[in-house]
């Protein structure tokens, strides 16, 4: 990550240098990273809905049919994905987690859905989905068995492909359980990584390739954005504050590693959205979804869109919100301070733009006042010489017109965050 650094001269700065100085750190900013898997998908973070928080393995359909991993339940996810305007704003990808295969491949030597839960078959289930204007993702795992103990792609990785690729599956989720040296996982995610290339089929690669490297050695991120459209670097979420406060932790921990490798085509995924569940308070779902619009994180909800309130639904279909997740320049932002519980994370944006979060990890006591220097923000050019800011949540609120030389004074609830837009004002 390139820093720029900016002083103030004494007097107003000319408009020739902050143009000259504006333009440097947009070429800067545009500095490409490291070559990205070439299968042009991706461009922005994947946007969708994924069963595993939500539904886990569920398989009791006699018990509990509305809840098990079903062809019925991922149906009417489509459906409503589709009538209850998800797919309108970005959320175009219905995933399969574990658990959905039959105990053992076919005579043929290929993975087969649960005859009993996907009566019709994971073909029929796709063109359903793609009727839906929607696209279907499944999950496989690089190993011997799943991490649920089905049966892995381990030996068989160009069959799997040409079997997902027939079925039209438009997304691989690849697990990392049961292999036997981080040599065979390594290979394993290569050699899938070409084999669905080789299929002709545009399919999403979502890996977990450095998750289950990290135990053992510093994962080579240039080579695994080579070969994934994401991957994993933490363990699983979990319904809880404290699981997303720990995602937020090892990713500003380890940012210098991996943010300056996430941009178009190849991204860093930090997990699933829980937002819409039973864990997070309302601040908390509101700090985890501006967190992941500013780590440039795949957007993928597990919760149950039967039964969601407005609330939630309306934070999860925030276009504001949404569109700086998606936002075309490609950049991850990162940890730009912390102090005395008060975290400011920052995102550069297309057109020179930028995106605040400020976040209240303080856990007792009532909403704090936080003031912070305009100059510090956006790496000294986000408002020079003036910017217009927005709050977009909790509520968004226009905020007016800052100079570089104001202050900004907010309030921010315990767990809560304030995420603001800076959008520059050059004359």
């Amino acid at each position: 990550m390139v820093t720029v650094m900016m002083r103030l001269m004494s007097g107003v700065q000319q408009p020739g240098c902050i143009l000259a100085f504006r333009f440097l750190a947009l070429v800067l900013w545009d500095v490409p990273v490291a070559w990205a898997l070439n299968n042009g998908l991706a461009m922005t973070p994947t946007m969708g809905w994924l069963h595993w928080e939500r539904f886990m393995c569920n398989i009791d359909c006699k018990e509990e049919p509305d809840s098990c991993i079903s062809e019925k339940l991922f149906m009417q996810m489509a459906d409503l994905m589709d009538s209850d305007g998800w797919k309108k704003v970005g959320y175009e990808y219905l995933c399969i987690d574990d658990c959905w295969m039959a105990a053992q491949r076919d005579s043929k030597g290929r993975l087969q859905a649960d005859p009993i839960r996907f009566p019709s078959g994971i073909r029929h289930l796709a063109n359903y989905v793609h009727s839906k204007g929607l696209k279907l993702g499944i999950y496989a795992d690089v190993g011997k068995k799943t991490c649920a103990g089905y049966p892995g792609s381990f030996g068989y990785y160009d069959i799997d492909a040409k079997t997902f690729a027939s079925w039209g599956v438009d997304l691989l989720k690849f697990d990392g359980c049961y292999c036997d040296s981080v040599e065979q996982l390594a290979d394993g995610y290569k050699h899938m990584s070409l084999a669905l290339n080789k299929t002709g089929r545009s399919i999403v690669y979502s890996c977990e390739w450095p998750l289950y490297m990290w135990p053992f050695r510093k994962p080579n991120y240039t080579e695994i954005r080579e070969y994934c459209n994401h991957w994993r670097n933490s363990g699983d979420i979990y319904d809880s504050w404290q699981s997303v406060k720990s995602i937020l932790d090892w990713t500003s921990s380890n940012q210098k590693t991996i943010v300056s490798v996430a941009g178009p085509g190849g991204w860093n995924d930090p997990d699933m959205l829980v937002i819409g569940n039973f864990g997070l308070s309302w601040d908390q779902q509101i700090t985890q979804m501006a967190l992941w619009a500013i780590m440039a994180a795949p957007l993928l909800m597990s919760n149950d869109l039967r039964h969601i309130s407005p609330q939630a639904k309306a934070l999860l279909q925030n276009k504001d919100v949404i569109a700086i997740n998606q936002d075309p320049l490609g950049k991850q932002g990162y940890l730009l301070r912390k102090e005395d519980n008060i975290e400011v994370w920052e995102r550069p944006l297309s057109n020179l733009a930028w995106a605040v979060a400020m976040v209240n990890l303080q856990e007792i006591g009532g909403p704090r006042s936080y003031t912070i220097n305009i100059a510090s923000l956006g790496q000294g050019i986000a408002c020079n010489p003036a910017c217009h800011i927005t709050k977009l949540l909790p509520v968004k609120k226009k905020l007016g017109y800052y100079g570089w030389t104001s202050r900004l004074k907010t309030r921010i609830n315990p767990t809560g965050t304030v995420l603001l837009q800076l959008v520059s004002q050059t004359t």
